[in-house]
C-alpha cells in the first residue's frame, strides 16, 4: 500500500482523536487524494466501502475535502459501483455523501448518472448545502445529454423536500441554456401547477396565522424552504408556457412574500397575462425586488414603462444594498426604510477609473422583551462594495464611513494586522513603545488590542480613556487619532477604528488632487 495512502487512512481511522494543529496537518495531507492514481483511488474507496462504523466527525471532514479537491481536479470515479457502496456506508449524516454524489454528476458518464439519480432519489443528503454539492456539477453548460439522463428519472426526488426545488432549478437551467430542446416536466404540468396551488396556500395561511408550535427558527426555515419551491414552479411553469398555470400564478401573486411575487409576476407576464406587467412594473418600488424586476423587464420589453427614478444608478445600489441586507447570514428580511445617505464618485481601491458611491441610512424595528418594539439604524455602504458592519456609523462624517469600507475592503500583502497576543517579543515591544506615546499623549486606562501595518509603517490601536472619555486610539510614528465611544450598544471596536485610519489614507492617496 502507498505510503500516503496508509496514511490518510490512519488519519480517518484515529478522526476521534484529532484536533487543533494535528487536525490542520491532517487537513493539508487530504491534498494527497487529487494527486493519487486511479488504484490508488480505487484502493481507498475500496478500504473504506468495507468498514462497518460511521466515521468520526473529524474523520468526515477530512474525506470531505480530500473528494472536494477531486472533484475539482475532474478526475473520474474508478469504480461507480465503489461510490455508491461507500455513499451508503457512511450514514445519513456524512457531509461527505454530498462529494460523492458530486464526483459520479461531474464526468456525466452513462452508468456514473444512473447510479447518481438512483442514490439521490432513494436516500439523499439531507443537510442543504450538501444537496448543493451534489447538483453543482450538473448546472453547467456544454452537457446536452444530461437531460436525457437524468430526466425523467431524476423527478423521483420532488417527494424530499430538500430536493424539490433544486431538482426543478436544474431542469429550469437545462431548458434556458437550450441544452433541453423541451421543458423535462412538460409532460408533468398539471402535477407542477397543483403543487404550485398547495405551496401558496400553505405560505398564504402561515402569513396569516403563523404556526405556534414551530420555533421562530424553524417557522423561518419551512416559509424559505416553501418559498424557493414556489420560486421554481413559477419559473418552470413559465418556461414550459402552459397558460394553464395562470390561476395558481395569480394565487402566488397574493403571497406577501417579495420574491415569490416578483417571480409570479413575471412568469405570467411571460405567459401573456398584464396582471404579471403591472405587478412587475410596480414592485420596481421596492428597493429589495429592483434589481430582479430590472432584469425581467429587460428580458420582457417593458423596461420603458418602469419610472425612470427607479432605474438610476442610486436606486440600484440602494436595491443591491436591500438585497444584501436580506441574505440569511445578515438580518434575514429587508429593512423597514432605507434613505440615500451620501453620495461621490471618488477613486477607491480595487479600481482605475472613479466609481459611484453611495452610502444609505437603513433602519430595522426590533421587538425586545420587556421594552416593546425600537428601531436599529445604521449606514450601509452600495456601489464599489456593498457592506453594512455592525458598529453603528451613524455619527461619522460621510468621509469617515467612506473611509471605514474602503478600509475594512482593502486586501494587500503589505496591508495586515495582527492581534497583539500573537506578536513576537521584537513586534511586542514596538507595541509598547507605540503605547507610551498614547500615555504620554495623556491617554489612560490603555489596553493595546492589535498591531497593524501599513505600507512598511505601524501602528497600535488600543482601547483607551482621553480626558475621561473611552474610546480607542490609534498611534503611529506621526500621529495619533482618537475614536471616543458613542454608542455604548455597538461602539466602535478596535479593528473598525483601525479600518477608518487605512481607508483615510488609501482615500487619501487615490483621490489626491494633481499637481
Amino acid at each position: 500500500m502507498d505510503e500516503r495512502l496508509a496514511t490518510f487512512l490512519t488519519d480517518l481511522a484515529r478522526g476521534e482523536t484529532l484536533a487543533g494543529a494535528d487536525l490542520a496537518r491532517a487537513q493539508r495531507r487530504t491534498a494527497w487524494v487529487a494527486e493519487a492514481t486511479e488504484p490508488q483511488r480505487e484502493e481507498l474507496l475500496a478500504t473504506l466501502a468495507a468498514g462497518s462504523a460511521p466515521l468520526s466527525p473529524q474523520a468526515d471532514q477530512l474525506l470531505t475535502t480530500a473528494l472536494a479537491q477531486v472533484v475539482r481536479e475532474g478526475r473520474r470515479p474508478p469504480d461507480a459501483s465503489l461510490v455508491s457502496r461507500l455513499y451508503r456506508q457512511l450514514g445519513a449524516d456524512s457531509h461527505a455523501r454530498g462529494q460523492l454524489l458530486a464526483w459520479l454528476a461531474a464526468q456525466g458518464a452513462s452508468d456514473d448518472l444512473a447510479g447518481y439519480v438512483q442514490l439521490l432519489t432513494a436516500d439523499p443528503p439531507s443537510d442543504d448545502q450538501d444537496v448543493v454539492q451534489a447538483l453543482a456539477p450538473l448546472f453547467r453548460r456544454g452537457r446536452l445529454e444530461a437531460a436525457g439522463k437524468l430526466f425523467p428519472s431524476l423527478f423521483d426526488a420532488l417527494c424530499h423536500p430538500q430536493l424539490a426545488a433544486p431538482v426543478l432549478d436544474l431542469a429550469n437551467f437545462l431548458t434556458r441554456s437550450g441544452q433541453a430542446s423541451r421543458h423535462p416536466a412538460a409532460d408533468r404540468s398539471p402535477q407542477l401547477i397543483a403543487l404550485l396551488g398547495q405551496v401558496s396556500q400553505s405560505l398564504g395561511r402561515l402569513e396569516e396565522q403563523p404556526d405556534d408550535n414551530l420555533s421562530p427558527t424553524d417557522l423561518s426555515r419551512l416559509v424559505a424552504a416553501s418559498v424557493a419551491l414556489a420560486v421554481s414552479l413559477c419559473d418552470a411553469l413559465a418556461l414550459i408556457g402552459d397558460k394553464g398555470a395562470i390561476g395558481k400564478l395569480r394565487q402566488a401573486l397574493e403571497i406577501g412574500h417579495r420574491r415569490l411575487r416578483t417571480e409570479a409576476a413575471a412568469a405570467l407576464a411571460r405567459l401573456g397575462d398584464e396582471t404579471g406587467t403591472s405587478e412587475l412594473i410596480q414592485l420596481a418600488k421596492e428597493p429589495v425586488a429592483r434589481l430582479r424586476v430590472l432584469a425581467y423587464a429587460g428580458e420582457l420589453g417593458i423596461r420603458d414603462r418602469i419610472e425612470p427614478q427607479f432605474q438610476t444608478p442610486a436606486a440600484e445600489a440602494e436595491a443591491e444594498l436591500a438585497v444584501y441586507l436580506a441574505e440569511p447570514t445578515q438580518f434575514g428580511i429587508p429593512p423597514a426604510a432605507i434613505e440615500l445617505f451620501d453620495e461621490r464618485t471618488q477613486y477607491w481601491p480595487g479600481y482605475t477609473e472613479p466609481v459611484d458611491c453611495f452610502l444609505f441610512r437603513y433602519t430595522y424595528a426590533v421587538t425586545v422583551a420587556g421594552v416593546g418594539e425600537r428601531s436599529l439604524s445604521n449606514i450601509g455602504i452600495a456601489g464599489p462594495t456593498t457592506h453594512a458592519l455592525l458598529a453603528d456609523l451613524a455619527d461619522l462624517p460621510p468621509a469617515d464611513i467612506y473611509a471605514a469600507y474602503a478600509g475594512w475592503q482593502a486586501e494587500h500583502e503589505e496591508i495586515k494586522e495582527y492581534d497583539v497576543a500573537r506578536l513576537s517579543k521584537t513586534e511586542k515591544l514596538e507595541a509598547e513603545r507605540l503605547a507610551r506615546r498614547l500615555h504620554d499623549a495623556g491617554h489612560q486606562a490603555i489596553e493595546p488590542q492589535l498591531m497593524g501595518y501599513f505600507f512598511g509603517s505601524r501602528a497600535l490601536a488600543a482601547r483607551t480613556e482621553l480626558q475621561g472619555i473611552a474610546g480607542v486610539a490609534i498611534a503611529d510614528n506621526a500621529d495619533i487619532c482618537f475614536f471616543p465611544v458613542r454608542n455604548a450598544r455597538r461602539p466602535l471596536g478596535a479593528r473598525e477604528c483601525y479600518a477608518i485610519y487605512k481607508g483615510r489614507q488609501l482615500l487619501a492617496t487615490f483621490n489626491r488632487p494633481a499637481t
